[in-house]
Protein backbone atom coordinates (compact mmCIF):
# COMPACT_ATOMS: atom_id res chain seq x y z
CA UNK A 1 0.00 0.00 0.00
CA UNK A 2 1.40 3.61 -1.25
CA UNK A 3 1.46 6.24 1.35
CA UNK A 4 -1.07 8.79 0.75
CA UNK A 5 0.09 11.88 -1.44
CA UNK A 6 0.53 15.10 -0.86
CA UNK A 7 0.66 18.13 -2.62
CA UNK A 8 4.35 19.99 -2.58
CA UNK A 9 2.80 23.65 -1.55
CA UNK A 10 1.07 21.72 1.15
CA UNK A 11 3.20 23.18 4.57
CA UNK A 12 2.57 20.30 7.58
CA UNK A 13 0.38 22.75 10.10
CA UNK A 14 2.69 22.55 14.11
CA UNK A 15 1.85 24.01 16.96
CA UNK A 16 5.06 26.65 16.40
CA UNK A 17 2.23 28.72 13.49
CA UNK A 18 -0.44 28.97 15.46
CA UNK A 19 -1.03 32.62 15.91
CA UNK A 20 0.70 34.11 19.61
CA UNK A 21 -2.65 34.54 21.60
CA UNK A 22 -2.47 37.91 24.15
CA UNK A 23 -2.61 36.40 28.02
CA UNK A 24 -5.70 37.72 29.74
CA UNK A 25 -5.71 40.58 31.84
CA UNK A 26 -6.41 38.75 34.60
CA UNK A 27 -5.81 40.24 38.06
CA UNK A 28 -3.03 38.34 40.59
CA UNK A 29 -4.36 36.64 43.68
CA UNK A 30 -4.33 38.78 46.61
CA UNK A 31 -3.96 36.90 49.83
CA UNK A 32 -7.36 36.72 52.23
CA UNK A 33 -7.91 39.78 54.39
CA UNK A 34 -9.18 39.95 57.68
CA UNK A 35 -12.70 41.29 57.92
CA UNK A 36 -14.32 42.81 60.33
CA UNK A 37 -16.91 40.56 63.47
CA UNK A 38 -19.99 42.35 61.99
CA UNK A 39 -19.74 40.45 59.02
CA UNK A 40 -20.43 36.68 60.30
CA UNK A 41 -23.91 35.08 59.71
CA UNK A 42 -25.66 35.05 62.55
CA UNK A 43 -29.54 33.43 61.12
CA UNK A 44 -30.97 34.47 64.47
CA UNK A 45 -30.48 37.74 63.42
CA UNK A 46 -32.98 38.65 60.66
CA UNK A 47 -34.12 41.41 59.03
CA UNK A 48 -36.09 43.61 61.52
CA UNK A 49 -39.27 44.45 59.15
CA UNK A 50 -39.81 40.61 58.06
CA UNK A 51 -39.15 39.28 61.88
CA UNK A 52 -42.18 42.38 62.82
CA UNK A 53 -44.06 40.95 59.59
CA UNK A 54 -43.34 37.46 60.80
CA UNK A 55 -44.95 38.64 64.64
CA UNK A 56 -47.62 40.75 63.22
CA UNK A 57 -48.63 37.26 61.19
CA UNK A 58 -48.67 34.97 64.20
CA UNK A 59 -50.73 37.67 66.13
CA UNK A 60 -52.97 37.62 63.58
CA UNK A 61 -53.66 34.08 63.70
CA UNK A 62 -53.84 34.02 67.21
CA UNK A 63 -56.74 36.11 67.37
CA UNK A 64 -58.25 34.63 64.92
CA UNK A 65 -58.60 31.08 66.61
CA UNK A 66 -59.60 33.17 69.84
CA UNK A 67 -62.18 34.66 67.78
CA UNK A 68 -63.36 31.50 66.60
CA UNK A 69 -63.27 29.80 69.53
CA UNK A 70 -65.31 32.51 71.14
CA UNK A 71 -67.80 32.63 68.52
CA UNK A 72 -68.11 28.64 68.79
CA UNK A 73 -68.44 28.78 72.80
CA UNK A 74 -71.21 30.67 71.97
CA UNK A 75 -73.55 29.11 69.40
CA UNK A 76 -71.80 25.78 68.93
CA UNK A 77 -74.43 24.36 66.53
CA UNK A 78 -73.61 27.75 63.95
CA UNK A 79 -70.02 26.86 64.17
CA UNK A 80 -69.61 22.85 63.32
CA UNK A 81 -66.31 21.88 61.95
CA UNK A 82 -66.35 21.97 58.27
CA UNK A 83 -63.88 19.64 56.20
CA UNK A 84 -61.00 21.69 55.11
CA UNK A 85 -61.82 24.39 57.00
CA UNK A 86 -58.86 22.99 60.23
CA UNK A 87 -55.10 23.58 59.66
CA UNK A 88 -52.88 20.68 60.46
CA UNK A 89 -50.14 20.95 63.30
CA UNK A 90 -47.60 23.23 62.01
CA UNK A 91 -50.58 25.80 60.25
CA UNK A 92 -49.82 25.85 56.90
CA UNK A 93 -52.50 23.12 55.33
CA UNK A 94 -55.92 22.56 55.24
CA UNK A 95 -57.45 19.49 56.44
CA UNK A 96 -60.20 17.08 56.33
CA UNK A 97 -60.84 14.68 58.84
CA UNK A 98 -61.56 11.43 58.11
CA UNK A 99 -65.15 10.78 58.36
CA UNK A 100 -66.56 7.41 59.54
CA UNK A 101 -68.19 5.14 57.05
CA UNK A 102 -67.20 7.10 53.99
CA UNK A 103 -65.27 5.83 51.13
CA UNK A 104 -61.43 6.92 50.95
CA UNK A 105 -60.61 9.46 47.81
CA UNK A 106 -57.81 8.51 45.97
CA UNK A 107 -55.82 5.72 44.90
CA UNK A 108 -53.54 3.06 46.57
CA UNK A 109 -50.04 3.36 45.57
CA UNK A 110 -47.38 0.39 46.30
CA UNK A 111 -43.89 1.99 46.85
CA UNK A 112 -40.91 -0.82 46.90
CA UNK A 113 -38.20 0.29 47.91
Amino acid sequence: MLPPMLPLSAVPITSQHDPVRPRPDIAPVVPVQESSTDSTIDLKNRDPDESALLLREQQRRKQEQERRRREADEDPEAHLAIPGDELNADNTVPVAPLMEDQPRQGLWVDIEI
